[in-house]
């Protein structure tokens, strides 16, 4: 039922714009030691052979190809070119910008952002995925200004840097502290690895989990609860019985998604992790003798035909939801801690 609608654009004037957009901030983009009270991290840069000694990804052009990709969504986004900004960008944050553009007729919302401070790994060079991570503030049309974590990766030498995840802070979150080494690199943490509280490999499944099960849940003695945990449970118990006193079934699961999952050393000995759910909700008539017709929430009309209040007999609405948790060494007693988050309706069918 989605309609696909695309601006044109000459790519030449598009080009043009796209040109000076590697303008500006400090030239390593070094974050704060691992004692600092903050760190913050810019993009991504399109990797030149690196030097058999050295990481496969420099600071220098991490920093050079994330404030690319952050000035070019500057500009796309006030073009409302749909098909540019799908280019620079893959897995979970491309389904979210699809939704960007489809929900508001080509006239997404439109950010500035800050310079980034940069969280490189030490990358073997040759052994791809290259990727890293940053910390920006984002600043919408209305002068709000939320930090973003966001992750970058370059899959293969002949492929292009992508941004593949943006999640925003909690309000009042500081970002976390990274471990560095003397020169400004950070370790990434194998998807398995074990060295901490929760395996990176783990954490969205058991996040999906506490989300199903709540505060009694197996998963509640190892996440803390919150919004997007047992605030999640708590919505869905009361939207089952409203649902069911308009003769309608409600259902809403949660699911890790096939997208690549980040982590670096964090410091005490943790970890911060990258990752993403889905969220498939349901609405559908209970009995035959229902009306058949399912109420469909305003936030997700646009997906729908005419924009219908109601439509027939059931209606599926999936979520991609981005996250970046906390998890403590291995050993410790505290539990893992989301610190940002976004998400957005990101498919909606009808039958």
């Amino acid at each position: 039922m989605n309609k696909t609608m695309r601006v044109a654009l000459s790519p030449l004037l598009l080009a043009g714009l796209l040109a000076g957009c590697s303008a500006g901030g400090s030239a390593d983009g070094r974050l704060p030691t691992a004692s600092s009270s903050a760190t913050t991290v810019p993009a991504a840069a399109t990797s030149p052979s690196a030097t058999p000694d050295g990481p496969a990804v420099t600071l220098a052009e991490a920093g050079q190809e994330a404030r690319k990709i952050l000035k070019a969504d500057e500009i796309i986004r006030a073009f409302g070119a749909e098909s540019y900004a799908l280019a620079q960008t893959a897995d979970a944050q491309r389904q979210v910008t699809v939704a960007d553009f489809q929900s508001t007729a080509m006239r997404p919302a439109r950010y500035t952002w800050g310079d980034p401070t940069l969280l490189v790994p030490r990358l073997e060079a040759g052994r791809y995925p290259y990727w890293f991570a940053a910390v920006a503030e984002r600043r919408d049309a209305g002068g709000t200004s939320r930090t973003a974590v966001l992750a970058f990766m370059k899959s293969d030498e002949r492929s292009r840097w992508q941004l593949r995840s943006v999640s925003l802070l909690y309000p009042g979150t500081k970002p976390p502290a990274i471990t560095l080494d003397s020169e400004g690199y950070a370790t990434a943490l194998a998807t398995r690895d074990e060295s901490v509280a929760i395996s990176p490999r783990l954490m969205a499944p058991l996040h999906a989990t506490i989300a199903e099960e709540g505060p009694k849940g197996y998963a509640a003695q190892l996440i803390t609860a919150g919004p997007q945990t047992t605030g999640y449970f708590a919505e869905v118990q009361k939207a089952q019985p409203a649902a069911k006193r308009q003769g309608l079934l409600y259902d809403s699961i949660f699911a890790a998604t096939p997208y690549p999952i980040y982590a670096l050393r964090a410091a005490g000995g943790g970890a911060v992790i990258i990752y993403s759910l889905r969220r498939t909700t349901s609405l559908q008539g209970e009995t035959v003798s229902a009306s058949g017709l399912v109420p469909v929430p305003k936030a997700v009309r646009w997906a729908v035909d005419h924009q219908a209040a109601r439509v027939a007999r059931k209606l599926r609405v999936v979520e991609t939801q981005q996250y970046v948790s906390q998890v403590a060494r291995k050993g410790a007693t505290d539990p893992a801690k989301i610190i940002a988050f976004d998400g957005t309706p990101t498919t909606i069918t009808v039958d």
